[in-house]
């Protein structure tokens, strides 16, 4: 099985470590998930996702987290509910790493598919934004 190329907009599956997972001392995830690569560098392999999750975000944190309509989900071969990508913290890893998953409907795939240029550029600019008002987590992993 081979892995798809790496290139920022990519939805794969990962196991995905919450920050507060982490602060617990947990080095793993408690479960799989889509998650978006915002950036990977070639050279170093260094590579940063966000994750995608079905749970709505709480009150006064709508700003860092964008919905995903249930038809564009389905568009990106996610699940047909509604999905929201945090752009709160990050996850970042040396590509491919040991937390990339196959997907559960193809294990012979490990990305679901792009996200559209407008919605990645939202992404790049929320997560921009954040990271202006003050630091933002990143499980190093």
């Amino acid at each position: 099985m081979t892995y798809p190329a790496p290139v920022p907009g990519l939805i794969i599956r990962y196991n995905y470590l919450w920050h507060a997972e982490k602060e617990q001392g947990l080095s793993t995830g408690s479960k799989d998930r889509p998650c978006a690569i915002v950036v990977h560098h070639s050279r170093s392999g260094d590579t940063i996702v966000v994750p995608i999750t079905h749970s709505p975000p709480e009150l006064g944190e709508d700003s860092s987290s964008i919905e995903l309509a249930p038809e564009l989900s389905v568009q990106l071969g996610l699940d047909g509910e509604t999905n929201w990508i945090r752009v709160s913290e990050v996850n970042r890893f040396v590509w491919p790493g040991i937390h990339l998953r196959p997907l559960p409907s193809n294990p012979d795939r490990y990305d679901y598919g792009m996200i559209p240029a407008d919605l990645f550029e939202e992404i790049k600019a929320r997560l921009q934004d954040a990271m202006m008002r003050g630091r933002i987590p990143a499980s190093k992993r």
